[in-house]
């Protein structure tokens, strides 16, 4: 086989003039050592045409060519292995995506000293890339099986290996899609879009472009797959479950048309794999398990839901329980998810980025509502599954904001009945839609009011007995500010609602950490001391990590309990001088500043807004880069201001 080195070495070689081994290393930027290799390899080639690398001691190598014809032959040989070598990968990531390519659709075993000299890497080479291999096999639940002697084999079931498969072929249009190239369409692809596209108008069966494109793809890799011979077995059940459906007999449809234009007999099991898929992406805008058009929903889905909002009234005390939309759209989406989570199919969510940082809040709570579908399927939901639950939290949050708590106030003035009815008219006029009821005294009778059901006091005197709520001095005509002033303390909202939480005794510069859980420990602990929270804290912080993730990418970690605890919301900031990993089988998961969060039990706390500004910020890398710089509370106090000024301006 022709490397890339011994071409090289070739084409600088000449008939006339010798050259050292030195020379040629230094222009190929390797050692001389590696060019008296390559030259031996070269030289038993080129022997097979009549041409061979003369050596001179002192004088270096050089072409002695004894039938020109024969060399024209090997020339052009060499050219036609170059051209095959093009398509060789040379960076690691491109080499893991061809070796999984290769592999999982390789019949047999396959020796690893084929795969090196295909790839033209060493052993060891190739040994660090079958690992990555391994690691992406798993997420589709296939091994590598390796038997002495023999290679390696990838292992796993049919329905399995055909999700890895649309999975790198999907990575490689999206890449070559970026790069900007376009897609060859066949006629054949084009005729099962056409197809497809007809069938799914016929049984109105919504789904996204995505998941259209999908399905295709999946249809395209089975009919390759049988054609080779691979068939999908029937699962026991599944049969039974789908097969009175409406996404069965599309499925029936779909490939009959398909049989007779490809000439491949679909058996049952294909079918229901098909109708699996077709289940899988349906959008759920206005049937769940249905019966001929009827909207069921099953009460497994029903008792799931419950539990996912129960999860995030305990979580945030946000309690959406009685949100007769929220619930009833979560089922609906649940009923093709738990299709996808019971056969790992995975969906791609082209907005997950924008939903991440546009609806922070919303996404941090669907992660916490999924907590309940890792218990109950046994695995971790996908971010592109998250983002999309995100959605629907994002759409519920925005209907709380059109709900505003009307409050009860007291106005308070020096003296004079029609003063103050002149004041109460005014707060009527601008405050209108935050009000409930409005009562109105002077201030030497304000020692006889009844404050039970008293939210703020509005004042245009001080007040000189103590009461038992919020009191804001205001002046007689109001001013701009004043109105500004007077809608935040009815909407509960203070001058910087976030800073609040973050004291400058709770920021902890230049800690230093073996892992995770001594640095659990210690934050937990400080916490603890303080009084900031119950002993119980760090299991329920603990039980967190184990559910779901929590670093935020950006070197960043923002651990936080399992329910809420304690009475006064706090963050503990702690930034490391040097990282540690976070999470064991994500080596990319490495930590430098760790955000442990406590919502708590407090009333007034308005924590939509702070997980926007908090969220904003972990998400900032440049941010989250200057923190780690300076490690200063002065830095992370004007960071907290800057992101909340963002925050502000979006709304």
């Amino acid at each position: 086989m022709v490397s890339r080195q011994m071409s090289d070495i070739y084409r600088r070689l000449s008939e006339s003039e010798y050259q050292t081994a030195e020379a040629l290393a230094e222009e190929l930027g390797v050692s001389s050592k590696t060019i008296r290799n390559q030259l031996k390899n070269l030289n038993e080639l080129l022997s097979k045409f009549e041409v061979c690398v003369e050596s001179k001691h002192g004088a270096g190598y050089r072409l002695a060519v004894k039938n020109p014809g024969r060399r024209k032959e090997m020339e052009e040989l060499m050219q036609k292995r170059e051209l095959q070598e093009s398509a060789i990968p040379n960076s690691s990531e491109e080499r893991v995506q061809y070796l999984l390519e290769y592999l999982v659709n390789a019949e047999g075993y396959v020796k690893l000293d084929d795969l090196s000299e295909l790839l033209y890497i060493s052993k060891k080479t190739l040994t660090h890339n079958l690992k990555e291999v391994e690691n992406l096999l798993g997420e589709y639940n296939l091994c590598l099986k390796r038997k002495p002697n023999y290679g390696v084999q990838v292992e796993g079931k049919e329905f399995d290996r055909r999700l890895c498969i649309a999975g790198y072929v999907a990575k490689k249009i999206r890449l070559s899609e970026k790069l900007g190239g376009d897609q060859d369409v066949t006629e054949e692809i084009q005729w099962i879009y056409q197809c497809v596209r007809g069938c799914l108008s016929k049984y109105n069966f919504d789904i996204s472009n995505v998941a259209f494109q999908n399905l295709i793809l999946h249809i395209q890799i089975a009919i390759l797959r049988m054609r080779g011979g691979h068939y999908v077995p029937m699962v026991e059940g599944d049969g039974e479950r789908v097969r009175n459906r409406k996404t069965y007999r599309m499925a029936e449809e779909i490939l009959e048309m398909i049989k007779e234009k490809f000439q491949v007999e679909f058996p049952p099991s294909e079918i229901v794999y098909i109708a699996i898929h077709l289940e899988g992406k349906k959008m759920m805008l206005g049937a769940g398990e249905e019966a001929e058009g009827n909207l069921v929903i099953s009460q497994e889905i029903s008792d799931l839901v419950d539990q996912m909002l129960g999860a995030v009234n305990d979580a945030f005390k946000f309690d959406f329980r009685e949100d007769l939309e929220l619930r009833m759209s979560l089922s609906q989406h649940m009923v093709p998810l738990v299709v996808r989570l019971q056969h790992d199919m995975k969906l791609t969510n082209p907005l997950l980025k924008d939903i991440k940082e546009r609806y922070s809040f919303a996404y941090t709570m669907a992660t916490t509502a999924c907590v309940v579908l890792n218990h109950k399927f046994h695995k971790v939901m996908k971010e592109d599954e998250v983002g999309y639950i995100a959605l629907l939290f994002a759409l519920a949050l925005e209907r709380k904001k059109t709900e505003i708590a009307k409050k009860n106030i007291l106005l308070v003035c020096a003296s004079g009945r029609g003063s103050a009815q002149l004041l109460l008219h005014r707060y009527k006029t601008e405050f209108g839609p935050y009000l409930n009821k409005i009562n109105v005294c002077d201030v030497g009778r304000i020692g006889e009011q009844d404050f039970s059901e008293i939210d703020y006091v509005f004042t245009t005197v001080p007040i000189p007995v103590k009461i038992p709520v919020p009191i804001q001095e205001v002046e007689y005509f109001l001013k701009s500010s004043d109105i500004q002033a007077v809608k935040k303390t009815l909407m509960g909202q203070s001058d910087s609602p976030v800073l609040d939480i973050y004291p400058k005794e709770l920021f902890l510069p230049h800690m230093k950490f073996a892992n995770k859980e001594e640095a659990l420990k210690t934050l937990c602990g400080f916490v603890c001391e303080k009084g900031l929270a119950p002993k119980e804290f760090i299991d329920s912080v603990r039980a967190r990590e184990v559910l779901a993730k929590t670093a935020f990418g950006n070197f960043v970690a923002m651990p936080h309990p399992i329910e809420v605890m304690g009475e006064c919301p706090f963050v503990c900031v702690a930034v490391l001088d040097k990282p540690i990993l976070w999470t064991e089988d994500a080596p990319d998961s490495l930590i430098q500043v760790i955000f442990l969060v406590s919502v708590a039990n407090y009333e007034h706390f308005d924590v939509q807004r702070f997980y926007q500004v908090t969220a904003k910020l972990l998400l900032d890398g440049e941010s989250m880069q200057e923190l780690i710089q300076y490690q200063s509370y002065e830095t992370l106090r004007n960071l907290l201001l800057k992101m909340e000024q963002q925050v502000e301006d979006e709304i």
